[in-house]
């Protein structure tokens, strides 16, 4: 919602942060903010709706940074398909158009769901994060390669690789420069005081001030809070933070009126239901989102789904990360693509097998047990890049950067991951899959303490099956993990991928697996 300055009530800008210079917080004495007469007890409220006001309802703001968010995700693909649609007119003339239009509208779909499961939507407009370009680049770079593969199985040839490079470049260049153009104007709207929602938390009591402490903590220049209200006015104090109290219900739903807050939270016990329903009721006929605050100690469990047992709605804390028809296009997937990549790389598995028997002598392959989906045992399988008077079976000293114990040729073997094809006779036996959470040696340790033990959720990797490549690895965690910090960064990757699984999310892990070797592979050694 807008207002113009002019329809402010000065009394009502005692909000958060510092008070213009002159300006005194409301009192207790002198009443809160629209009272006469003192302040009010919960019995003494009138629970009628307000009088209404003689000026005209303010304007709904349509230009908030949310809504900025939500328009990304239809101006990437857009942007994308524009791009398709310009770069084969150019390059290859007007014939075929309707063919050019299926082609890069198919190509923006693409991309549009690549960037929706790498979570690029995740980080709101006005920020700027490499992170996110890093995610852009990685999701035009995988479109990329499959237009290119599906121009080549199809024997398409008028869809060249220099067509689709223009046309992936231009996209890249557009989608960048509209997204850094968002990012300057949001930011200089923010500063300037636009483009933000107006909180107003309803409660001033404990409850109150943890929610009110934390939305001043998380610093989200997208929302400013303008006060407090509770009808329990002998209860709560003058202001929490910074933060003032501002009156009742009453006072509530004319600020709602003035324009001067778009969204509540009611942050009350949830014990008298009753209360609760009379709140939201009395907040239903104004255009404004009202949110009701569960007890903190849930917050970690609100971004799950509701599922109904027996007519009663249950919170799913925890859920099979692969189920269903997910599991049979995982099955499948696991066994086709290992089955053909085994026979691919047949030729490169003899080269190394015979490079380690000459290089070193001694057996060519390594097993060693780690564990897996729930937490079983089995042994996994990798070219031997030890000396074997010096193996470690436990996994208890982690190869580190000019290693003595690494021979010759597992140098070679390491930095290029070829020691870890092997493991795709343990994806077709079942102990494996050929994207999952990396598995561990059991002796491995951080700071000197088990991987269980340092990091607090680490045994949510078991709920799938550990794989060759996995999310953190393609996000450059590689090679050694001798802090908490690694160890943190790692399975915090891994949950990430256990928690938003998808058959695409696993394709385009295995597409991006290559080049990240080429280019993210300092740590391996």
């Amino acid at each position: 919602m807008s207002v113009r300055a002019d329809d402010i009530d000065p009394e009502a800008t005692a909000l958060a942060g510092p008070l213009p210079h002159g300006s005194a917080a409301p009192s207790r004495r002198d009443g809160a903010i629209g009272m006469k007469g003192g302040r009010r007890t919960g019995a003494d409220v009138d629970h009628g709706p307000p009088p209404r006001l003689d000026a005209p309802p303010p304007r709904h703001d349509l230009l908030v940074v949310k809504n900025i968010d939500r328009a990304l995700r239809i101006a990437d693909p857009l942007l994308m398909f524009i791009s398709g649609l310009v770069v084969a007119n150019i390059m290859l003339g007007e014939r075929n158009v309707i063919e050019h239009v299926i082609v890069s509208l198919s190509a923006s779909l693409l991309l549009s769901q690549v960037l929706k499961q790498t979570k690029v939507y995740d980080t709101p407009s006005h920020l700027f994060r490499i992170s996110v370009l890093l995610q852009l680049s990685r999701a035009l770079l995988f479109t990329f390669v499959a237009v290119i593969a599906v121009a080549f199985l199809m024997e398409a040839r008028d869809y060249t690789r220099d067509w689709v490079l223009v046309w992936m470049a231009s996209a890249a260049v557009g989608i960048a420069g509209f997204r850094l153009a968002v990012i300057i104007a949001a930011r200089s709207a923010l500063e300037n005081g636009r483009l933000q929602q107006k909180i107003a938390v309803y409660g001033g009591d404990e409850k109150g001030a943890t929610v009110l402490n934390h939305l001043l903590s998380m610093s989200d220049a997208r929302y400013r809070v303008v006060g407090f209200y509770d009808d329990r006015s002998a209860r709560v104090p003058d202001q929490i933070k910074g933060i003032h109290y501002l009156g009742g219900m009453e006072e509530l739903t004319e600020a709602v009126q003035r324009g001067k807050v778009d969204e509540v939270i009611l942050a009350l016990p949830l014990a008298p239901v009753d209360r609760v329903d009379e709140l939201i009721n009395r907040l239903a006929s104004y255009d404004v989102t009202v949110y009701f605050s569960p007890d903190p100690v849930l917050w970690q469990f609100f971004d799950r789904p509701f599922e109904t047992i027996g007519g009663a709605p249950m919170l799913l804390a925890l859920d099979s990360p692969i189920h269903g028809w997910g599991a049979v296009a995982k099955f499948i997937e696991d066994r086709l693509i290992a089955a053909v990549l085994l026979v691919l790389a047949s030729p490169l598995l003899a080269l190394a097998a015979l490079a380690v028997r000459l290089d070193s002598g001694g057996p060519v392959f390594f097993r060693q047990p780690r564990r897996g989906w729930n937490g079983a045992l089995f042994d996994i399988y990798k070219f031997r890049t030890m000396r074997t008077d010096m193996a470690d079976f436990a996994g208890a000293r982690q190869a580190t950067r000019d290693d003595p114990r690494v021979t010759r040729v597992g140098r070679i073997l390491r930095r290029t991951s070829i020691d870890e094809l092997p493991q795709l006779f343990n994806v077709l036996n079942g102990d494996m899959s050929l994207v999952g959470p990396r598995p561990h040696a059991l002796g491995t340790r951080a700071e000197g303490k088990p991987f269980e033990e340092a990091v607090a959720h680490y045994m949510r990797r078991y709920r799938v099956k550990p794989g060759i490549t996995g999310w953190a690895q393609v996000n450059g965690w590689r090679g050694e993990t001798d802090t908490n910090q690694k160890l943190h960064a790692r399975v915090r990757y891994d949950i990430e991928y256990i928690e938003n699984w998808s058959f695409w999310l696993d394709i385009y892990i295995l597409v991006i697996t290559p080049f990240t070797l080429i280019f993210r592979s300092k740590n391996a050694y």
